[in-house]
């Protein structure tokens, strides 16, 4: 037979029906044998008198699975006080059901798995609500206690048969459809709570929560892929049956608006029951959701492939971030791995403007973090090893270098790919970077390369003039003339030093406040550097230490002068 499209088509509903069926049919079994099991148990409860109280039982199905247990203790002058309690056999521990005696009773105690609040107790005529771990039920004596121990813990298994099939969700819309359409309006004795989700078709995962419990409005925004599944849990107080869902890695990126004013961010969100049988479900949808919403938002990514589809949305969803009161407008601008960091804060009527300089490979991929501060949201990105390797101004004003720097955004679900694309950056230019070791150079080569990497350098109200000269070639020796001028004085230094005696290992860029400079060492840290100011001798020093304008100027001091240390070292 030749498979065509409406074939296939038809086989596959066919296949679903016929799966649809049979699993129909067996829920049918499953609650027929059930129903059987809790009839034994409702035979065994009857009238027990006590020394001065009787107790009326009576048990009852209101769901598939799901039972209203009902106490009403009647004294010696025939005052009445009932007691329902509201629970899912399935959550009780078939190993904690017991029968005992206690005084003039026999109870038999069913307790829930992991000792929950999933029992809802009623009192004072449905007035008054809580939620406990067990309740008792009351046995006629010795031997009705033992056999309803038996059929409670006989009907057990059957009805954790039935849990499991009653609510069977496949596909992420199945699931999103189910939470809109079951997460609704909750009514409990003293108030009433409105409450809806919304979710937005262009953003994968992404959901509104809306909750009014009383008259204060509350709103919360995030994308279900950043919540974790193993998180889920009961979080029942007085009245309010409650689920509680948590962040992966307890990441602040749930926003929360009171008010529709944003407040800030959060780690965890809060979904009100309407019933046990409710909360239930949220809790096992809510846990099926996350994987699948995961996936849905992982593969509607942008591309981020490339260094200019990076940029692009990085710029365009770090450019307006409206938060705390403030406008912040950024951009990224490269030149090859050299990035220009442009942050401007409006806050009423003043402007600041932030520019940072630096090299992505001297940024941490690895190191890149999430960060909230009141209402806003930002990525932390850290320098490799802490080294304070980025330029920073104010205004037009020079700062001191900074080891981090703050990109902000206006949602995680943004920070998520902006860190992504970040990551990429930083990869691409590093793999760029050769990992050869730079080749040898010999004296005159050196002292070329030196001579236009050397530069006079302007830091406040400090002037450097700086130049290097090769004295003697048998003896590798240069002489580096540093002269210092302010407004009221100029100090020459000069520094005569062997390219035999400098140390690679031993050369490196610093970093104090707003200086930088490269300093190389000596072998082993001997003082073999001849010192001069204003033409007097000094002591002999085991370093020099060279100004530079910027980091990348200080890195190529440091290794012109390394490759210079290694060729001289194998004379």
């Amino acid at each position: 037979m030749i498979l065509t499209l409406k074939n296939i088509y038809y086989h596959l509903t066919i296949t679903f029906l016929l799966l649809s069926l049979f699993s129909s049919k067996t829920m049918l079994a499953q609650e027929a044998a059930l129903q059987q099991k809790i009839s034994a148990i409702q035979e065994l409860l009857t009238s027990v008198e006590a020394n001065k109280l009787t107790f009326n039982q009576v048990l009852k199905t209101t769901s598939p699975g799901y039972y209203d247990f009902t106490v009403n203790e009647v004294n010696s002058k025939g005052n009445e006080v009932v007691t329902s309690y509201s629970f899912a056999l399935s959550d009780v521990n078939k190993n904690s059901v017991r029968s005992f005696t206690k005084r003039d009773v026999i109870l038999i105690e069913l307790t829930v798995k992991g000792k929950q609040k999933l029992i809802k107790r009623t009192t004072d005529g449905g007035d008054k609500v809580v939620y406990l771990p067990s309740l008792t039920m009351y046995g006629l004596n010795a031997d009705n206690g033992r056999d309803l121990e038996n059929a409670i813990e006989d009907a057990i298994p059957i009805a954790n048969e039935l849990d499991e099939s009653l609510l069977v969700l496949n596909s992420y819309p199945e699931h999103l459809q189910w939470l809109k359409n079951n997460i609704g309006n909750v009514s409990l004795p003293k108030q009433q709570i409105t409450q809806q989700i919304t979710t937005d078709t262009q953003i994968p995962g992404f959901v509104v929560l809306e909750q009014v419990p009383g008259s204060k409005k509350e709103r919360f925004e995030f994308n279900l892929s950043l919540l974790n599944p193993n998180s889920v849990n009961y979080k029942i107080s007085g009245d309010e049956f409650l689920i509680e869902i948590g962040t992966k890695r307890g990441i602040a990126g749930i926003k929360h608006f009171s008010e529709d004013i944003l407040k800030g961010y959060t780690d965890k969100v809060l979904f009100y029951a309407s019933s046990l049988a409710n909360g239930k479900n949220i809790h096992k949808v809510l846990k099926g959701v996350v994987p699948l919403a995961e996936t849905e938002f992982n593969s509607s990514k942008p591309d981020i492939s490339s260094v200019e589809n990076a940029l692009s949305f990085l710029n365009k969803h770090i450019d307006a971030i409206e938060s705390d009161g403030r406008t912040t407008t950024q951009n990224i601008a490269l030149e090859e791995n050299m990035a220009t960091f442009s942050l401007k804060e409006t806050v009423s009527d003043k402007n600041e403007e932030h520019l940072n300089f630096f090299n992505l490979t001297d940024i941490n991929q690895n190191g890149i973090s999430f960060k909230d501060k009141k209402t806003r949201l930002y990525l932390v990105l850290n320098t490799n090893k802490g080294a304070y390797y980025i330029g920073h101004s104010r205004n037009g004003e020079a700062k001191n270098y900074e080891k981090q720097l703050f990109v902000y955004f206006n949602s995680y679900d943004d920070a998520i790919i902006g860190k992504e694309a970040l990551k990429f950056l930083i990869e691409h230019y590093e793999n760029e970077i050769e990992e050869t070791e730079a080749p040898e150079t010999s004296l005159e080569d050196a002292l070329s390369l030196l001579s236009n990497e050397i530069k006079p350098v302007y830091n406040d109200n400090l002037q450097h003039e700086q130049q290097i000269e090769l004295l003697e070639t048998e003896t590798s020796t240069f002489r580096f003339i540093k002269v210092l001028s302010t407004s009221k004085k100029t100090i020459e230094n000069v520094f005569e030093f062997s390219a035999q005696d400098l140390n690679k290992q031993n050369s490196k860029v610093k970093v104090s406040g707003k200086r930088v400079w490269a300093e190389i060492g000596t072998k082993s840290g001997e003082k073999l550097v001849k010192v001069y100011e204003d033409g007097k001798v000094q002591n002999y020093e085991n370093k020099i230490e060279i100004e530079a304008p910027t980091i990348e100027n200080a890195k190529k001091i440091v290794e012109i002068l390394k490759r210079l240390a290694a060729s001289q070292n194998k004379l």
